[in-house]
């Protein structure tokens, strides 16, 4: 079902309406002469529909403790699991299943009553499937604008390259948010961002592949274990460890590369989850000059760390001031 709802050509037909509400969302800040603000709240809210993200959120940054069953404080992230819980489970409840629930929301309602799934358990697979689905684009999209925020070269290069796509591709800005689909930024108008991006998921992305032995040198049927990031960040591939995305060159070129899984098992939200990524920095960059607090000191970069993580290391609080920018 996955593959189907999530394939390249199925997007195609059911991402066109993101862009505009993500942009209505943000029309608040349009209207400021400035604002501070979070900086993974302000460039991951946006991309959520209204009432889910801080709740998502909250229970997000429990999840290594939960994954590693160490001792938290958990009555917050268990009021935010509560309140999610209950919308979705009144959405399943609903009698109606058409295509108004959107492709992803639909065919899960429908999987789970073509298979007599009970309510209580379905509400817990939908849960566990959407904070799954983002957690790791919460991440990308997070480092992705800290590197350019440390980089101002590279911020301005990649910029540049957004101002001049949206004016030739689309005329204006309005008429990008209008028709923009995940075709038209796979094109060959973003090869630096496409390059910044495959490059923040190299460095950050912190897993281990699981495999089951198969025409290797193993006994066939046992499970092996790759370690992805030390492949990622090995200088026999990549000289230093670091990849040089300024002039465009995809960093990738033959390289171990395995950010979105390999083979057989690749990640069923490659296609929406490249495409958010993309239209996040196609959104922010264009219309807003983000600059971090105490930028002139630099006592913000590096990011401090949380001392668990899961796909992608998670980041004490930076406060960024936002400006619209006025692009003709």
């Amino acid at each position: 079902m996955l593959d189907q709802r999530l394939s390249r050509r199925a997007l195609e037909d059911s991402v066109p309406t993101i862009a505009q509400a993500a942009y209505n969302r943000l029309k608040p800040y349009t209207e400021m002469q400035t604002a501070r603000v979070s900086l993974v709240d302000f460039i991951n809210e946006p991309l959520f529909p209204s009432g889910t993200y801080h709740d998502l959120r909250t229970l997000d940054v429990t999840m290594p403790e939960r994954f590693f069953r160490v001792p938290f404080w958990p009555w917050k992230s268990e009021r935010a699991r509560r309140r999610l819980a209950a919308k979705y489970s009144d959405y399943l409840n609903t009698e109606d299943v058409s295509d108004a629930d959107g492709p992803l929301g639909f065919a899960l309602k429908k999987l789970f009553r073509e298979n007599n799934i009970p309510l209580e358990a379905a509400t817990g697979h939908m849960l566990t499937f959407l904070w799954s689905m983002h957690t790791n684009t919460f991440g990308v999209i997070l480092w992705m604008f800290l590197f350019l925020l440390n980089d101002h070269d590279a911020l301005v290069a990649v910029r540049d390259e957004i101002d001049r796509a949206i004016k030739t591709e689309f005329g204006d800005f309005d008429t990008f948010l209008a028709n923009v689909k995940p075709k038209e930024l796979e094109g060959k108008s973003f090869p630096l961002l496409t390059s910044v991006i495959l490059e923040t998921m190299r460095v950050v992305i912190l897993f281990v592949l699981f495999r089951w032995g198969e025409n290797c040198v193993v006994p066939k049927g046992e499970f092996i274990l790759g370690n992805a990031q030390a492949a990622h960040l090995d200088e026999t591939w990549y000289k230093d460890g670091q990849g040089d995305y300024r002039e465009g060159r995809l960093p990738t070129g033959g390289n171990p590369w395995f950010c979105l899984g390999v083979g057989r098992h690749l990640c069923k939200g490659r296609y929406i989850a490249m495409y958010e990524i993309k239209l996040a920095a196609l959104i922010f960059l264009h219309r807003f000059e983000i600059t971090p607090v105490n930028e002139g000191s630099k006592s913000w970069w590096p990011p401090k760390t949380t001392k668990r993580n899961l796909g992608v290391p998670r980041t004490e609080t930076v406060m960024v001031d936002v400006r619209p920018r006025h692009v003709r």
